[in-house]
């Protein structure tokens, strides 16, 4: 072999090295998830109508729905309450739920904790926690940011 190949080889590997050195790419990056959180606490859109609900009652309707174009298909459910009448809960997206290994079905007996909105003589409600029987499915923090976020700011 020339003396040639083998200088030319070392600078190369050299080079290599320092470039990988001061890559940003190459070193300890901030790695999957690491975004600013999009997800702000839920905000009542009227003011001074929104109420934490605290209920029990008989699921009549498990649905799917999408709030949004572009949303993934999220899971909902219509419970007749004895005080509130037919309340409309929303629970959060089907990929969620389905991994949670959770399963309701019409005339099961449900606990749901929340924020509520009444419009309309429509109440719709955000469920942070709802009880099956024993099992409890947490849903959202405290302050309503969903345990399906990646990364929280706390």
């Amino acid at each position: 072999m020339r003396p040639s190949y083998f200088l030319t080889a070392g600078v190369a590997a050299l080079c290599l090295m320092v470039w990988g050195a001061i890559s940003p790419a190459s070193g300890q990056g901030r790695g999957q998830g690491f975004r600013p959180c999009p997800y702000s606490p839920y905000v009542c859109p009227v003011a001074h109508t929104c109420k934490p609900f605290d209920f029990s009652g008989k699921v009549a309707q498990v649905l799917t729905e999408s709030l949004e174009d572009g949303m993934h298909p999220g899971m909902a459910i219509v419970v007749d309450t004895k005080t509130q009448g037919r309340v409309h809960v929303h629970l959060g997206p089907v990929w969620y739920l389905e991994r949670q290994e959770f399963e309701i079905k019409p005339g099961d007996e449900v606990g749901i904790k929340g924020m509520c909105d009444k419009k309309n003589e429509k109440m719709d409600v955000i469920a942070y926690e709802l009880t099956h029987g024993d099992y409890v499915l947490h849903l959202r923090d405290s302050q309503g940011r969903p345990n399906w976020e990646a990364w929280r700011k706390r």
